[in-house]
């Protein structure tokens, strides 16, 4: 845990360094960009400041790119997070997935990375036996607020979704038998029970929702004015 911790201090400071001069272009101040603390994804210190995660590196890389100070990126609830860049112009979101809804609202600017997700649950529930989407509805699912997954699950007709503020309250759901399903990425789920001292062998992984694009982006407020949006795509090209 300390090396971690201490990692990520030292990935502040370091950006905090390089990032001293304010941002090149005219309109770049105003950006703010929210995350939430979502191991192995993101991963946010005692201190509350962003520290790392696998989706950080790119965007960090972006905001160096385009100068833009460490001040700009904050680690908040997923729930705040996402009503900000909903309704702020100027605001960006990630990690984020790409739905219907969302699109409505959001210019879902650069991929991050791609993922896929499964339905997991206890491995001593040997009474669920999952060969498609309504064999699933018969169960009650564990999702997060305002999270792409329970939009999905709405949308395809679940009503048994048992909704938390954050996937570590819902994988503790799952293994203390609050709710029968989950839906996770294999990274996600095993850096979540880890975080929990909980064996990976406790769970069964089973169908995969191949109709979620579960690829994680950067989104900004469609408020947003388009060179702004158009200066981070561009960085997001170049530091590939």
């Amino acid at each position: 845990m300390w090396r971690r911790l201490l990692s990520g201090a030292l990935l502040a400071a370091g950006l905090c360094n390089a990032w001293s001069q304010p941002a090149r272009a005219a309109g770049l101040d105003a950006v703010r960009i929210y995350t939430d603390d979502d191991p192995p994804y993101v991963m946010v210190g005692a201190d509350g400041k962003v520290a790392g995660g696998t989706t950080v590196e790119k965007v960090t890389r972006v905001m160096r790119k385009l100068g833009l100070p460490f001040s700009a990126l904050e680690a908040v609830p997923w729930a705040r997070a996402y009503q900000e860049a909903k309704t702020r112009p100027y605001a960006m979101v990630f990690p984020i997935a790409k739905t219907r809804e969302r699109l409505k609202y959001l210019d879902f600017t650069f991929k991050i990375i791609d993922a896929e997700v499964y339905f997991y649950w206890l491995k001593t529930r040997s009474d669920i036996q999952l060969a498609s989407l309504e064999d699933a509805k018969k169960h009650s699912v564990c999702v997060v607020r305002n999270d792409y997954r329970q939009e999905y699950l709405e949308s395809e007709g679940f009503l048994r979704l048992d909704v938390a503020g954050d996937t570590t309250d819902n994988v503790k759901k799952l293994l203390s038998g609050r709710c029968d399903l989950i839906v996770s990425t294999e990274t996600g789920m095993v850096s979540k029970l880890k975080a929990l001292n909980a064996d990976r062998a406790l769970l069964t992984r089973g169908m995969r929702l191949d109709k979620l694009d579960s690829a994680l982006y950067a989104a900004f407020n469609k408020g947003t004015p388009p060179d702004v949006i158009a200066r981070f795509r561009a960085a997001a090209a170049e530091v590939e």
